[in-house]
């Protein structure tokens, strides 16, 4: 019996460990990589942090991101949702650049939000409709992906909607 409690204790133990990867709940600011704007991306949305930041408010992220966010990619599928958001920490005028160059540098300065799609949830009215986000954005496509910069209005409209992950997704070995 008590081989069998301790056996027990040692594989609870062990779940919690294995389950506990970073993300939200074991947040880091930006301070505690002292500056390391990468390390700090990578620790709370990296790849290893997949799925901890996953249905929950973006407003959540915004309430931790430390980083400025200078400008935005909107994609919109099937005209009627929005799909995602890339986020970047660098100008408006410096992504369509890197875009234009195809560079993966790119991936360095953004981070990738995927929203919830209409047959994932119970309440599909409350979706990131097109034409809910279009009255805000009006710079929005139906069907496609548009560059904008940032502007702090954006929080609001886009906050309140579920998010399936907030990923950051670069390697340096991309670079060699």
């Amino acid at each position: 019996m008590k081989k069998s409690i301790l056996f027990l204790l040692a594989v609870l133990v062990c779940m919690t460990a294995i389950a506990r990867k970073p993300g939200y709940a074991d947040y880091k600011p930006l301070s505690a990589f002292g500056g390391d704007t990468v390390a700090y991306l990578d620790y709370n949305w990296g790849i290893q942090a997949m799925g901890t930041n996953s249905n929950a408010p973006l407003q959540q992220f915004f309430d931790r991101f430390e980083l400025p966010i200078r400008s935005v990619d909107f994609t919109c599928v099937n005209g009627y949702v929005l799909a995602s958001v890339r986020f970047y920490i660098i100008p408006y005028d410096s992504v369509a650049k890197l875009k234009e160059e195809r560079a993966v540098l790119l991936n360095k300065c953004s981070l990738f939000s995927m929203y919830v799609y209409p047959w994932e949830v119970e309440n599909s009215e409350d979706l990131p409709d097109y034409e809910t986000i279009h009255r805000s954005i009006p710079e929005l496509k139906e069907k496609g992906t548009v560059l904008l910069p940032w502007k702090e209005e954006y929080k609001e409209v886009i906050g309140r909607y579920l998010v399936q992950d907030v990923q950051f997704n670069w390697d340096e070995s991309w670079e060699k």
